[in-house]
C-alpha cells in the first residue's frame, strides 16, 4: 500500500510538472501572451512610476487682472506668484482672460478689484474674486490651496501692522491674531504626491489585471483551437483529478510572476524613490497568498472566455470595477456596505490595502493579518471553484 501511495504521488507530480511545462510553452510562443504577461509586466509599472515622477501638479498658470495697479495690489499678486503651485500670466481684462482659458493657456483667473489699495487702508473688507477650471480636479486643488493660503497670510499681516500701531507688542499682537495655532504634521507622505500616495496602489492591480488577462487570452485561444470548446485536454486518468492541472496551470504563472512580481512591489519603488518601508522578505510574504488568490480567481473566471478577444472585455471591465473598489480613488470607509463587502471577492482589495500599510505606512506585518489570512482563504475558496469550473467545461 505504500509503495503504490508513493507510485500515485509520483505520477501524480510527474502530470503536475507535465502540464507546468506545456503552460510555459505556451506563454513564451504566444506573442500576444508574452507581450502582456512578460513585456507589460516589466513595463507598465516603469510607465506609471515615470508618468507621476513629478509628484504634484506645480507652475499652474494663472491669469491676474490687477484693476488696483497699486504697490499693495503688486505685492499681493507676486506672493501669489512666489507660492509653488501657481506662475501668473498678466491679462488685460476679463474678456482676454475668459479667452485664454478657453484656449487653455490658463487653467484659473485671480482679479484683483480696483478698490484693494483703499479698502485696506481704510480698514474696510474687500474681495479678491477666483476663477478656477472645475474640469481637472488636481489643478482645481492645487490653484485654490496656494490662493487661500496667500489670503491668510496677507489678513494675518494686515491685522499684526493694526494692533501694533495700537501699541501691542509682537508677541501680544501675534497671539491676538493666532489665539490658536495650527501644526500640520503629514505622515507617510512628506511631499504631499500623488504618486506617493496614487503609484503603489496601482502596482499591485497590474499584477492581478496582467494575470487575469494573461490566463484568460491563454483559455480563450485554448477553446477555440478546440472543437468540443473545452478549456483543456486533462491527461489524468479521471477528470475527478482535475486538480492536478489546475496546479500543474498555476505554478507556470506562479513561477513567472514570483519574480516579475518583487520586481514590480520591491524594486519599482526603490528606482522611483517611492515609499518602501517594508523588507523584502515581509513584501514576498504577502506576495505568496496574494499570486495564488489572483491565479486561482483568473483561473475560475476563464470558463467565461470563449475566445481570445473575450478575455480582453473581461479585462477592461474588471479594470475600473477594481480601481474604485481598491480604495485609491475613495476611502474605504466611506463605502455604503454592500460596495465594501462586494470588494471582498477580488484579491486586489486585500492586496492593495495590505502592500499599502507594510510598505508605504511602515507597519509591522502583524498589522495586515486580516488581509494575509483573507488572501489565504480566497486561494483556498478559488482554487476550489476552479476545480468545479474545469470539471463543468470539460464534461
Amino acid at each position: 500500500m505504500r509503495k503504490l501511495d508513493l507510485k500515485n504521488i509520483s505520477t501524480a507530480l510527474n502530470q503536475m510538472l507535465s502540464i507546468t511545462w506545456k503552460e510555459m510553452k505556451t506563454i513564451f510562443t504566444d506573442s500576444g501572451v508574452l507581450l502582456i504577461l512578460i513585456i507589460a509586466g516589466f513595463g507598465y509599472p516603469l510607465l506609471y512610476s515615470t508618468v507621476y515622477l513629478s509628484e504634484s501638479v506645480d507652475e499652474i498658470p494663472v491669469g491676474i487682472i490687477d484693476e488696483s495697479a497699486t504697490s499693495e495690489s503688486r505685492r499681493f499678486a507676486s506672493k501669489i506668484d512666489a507660492t509653488r503651485e501657481i506662475s501668473l500670466v498678466s491679462c488685460v481684462n476679463m474678456d482676454d482672460a475668459i479667452q485664454k482659458m478657453k484656449r487653455r493657456d490658463i487653467h484659473g483667473i485671480v482679479v484683483i478689484p480696483k478698490s484693494f489699495n483703499k479698502d485696506i487702508e481704510t480698514g474696510r473688507q474687500t474681495t479678491v474674486s477666483l476663477y478656477v477650471n472645475m474640469a481637472t480636479f488636481f489643478i482645481y486643488k492645487n490653484i485654490a490651496l496656494a490662493c487661500n493660503y496667500v489670503m491668510l497670510d496677507e489678513n494675518k499681516n494686515i491685522s499684526l501692522r493694526k494692533l501694533s500701531a495700537e501699541g501691542l507688542t509682537e508677541q501680544e499682537a501675534l497671539a491676538s491674531v493666532e489665539p490658536l495655532r495650527n501644526k500640520m504634521n503629514i505622515l507617510f507622505n512628506e511631499g504631499n504626491g500623488f504618486a506617493s500616495f496614487f503609484v503603489p496602489g496601482v502596482l499591485v492591480l497590474v499584477i492581478h489585471q496582467l494575470l487575469f488577462l494573461g490566463i484568460g487570452m491563454v483559455s480563450g485561444t485554448r477553446r477555440e483551437e478546440n472543437a468540443n470548446r473545452k478549456l483543456s485536454q486533462i491527461e489524468t486518468p479521471s477528470k475527478k483529478k482535475v486538480y492536478r492541472y489546475i496546479l500543474g496551470q498555476g505554478a507556470a504563472y506562479f513561477l513567472i510572476y514570483s519574480l516579475i512580481g518583487s520586481y514590480i512591489l520591491i524594486i519599482v519603488p526603490r528606482l522611483f524613490g517611492l515609499p518602501h518601508f517594508a523588507s523584502a522578505w515581509d513584501i514576498y510574504r504577502l506576495l505568496l497568498p496574494f499570486l495564488l488568490a489572483v491565479i486561482f480567481f483568473s483561473q475560475t473566471w476563464s470558463v467565461f472566455i470563449r475566445n481570445r478577444e473575450t478575455g480582453m472585455v473581461m479585462f477592461l471591465f474588471f479594470s475600473v470595477i477594481l480601481l474604485f473598489l481598491s480604495g485609491l480613488t475613495w476611502p474605504l470607509s466611506s463605502f455604503p456596505a454592500f460596495w465594501k463587502y462586494f470588494s471582498y471577492i477580488f484579491p486586489a482589495t486585500f492586496g492593495v490595502e495590505g502592500y499599502i500599510k507594510i510598505n508605504c505606512m511602515g507597519a509591522d506585518f502583524s498589522v495586515i493579518n486580516t488581509e494575509f489570512v483573507a488572501l489565504w482563504i480566497q486561494a483556498v475558496i478559488y482554487f476550489i471553484t476552479a476545480c468545479f469550473s474545469y470539471r463543468y467545461i470539460n464534461k
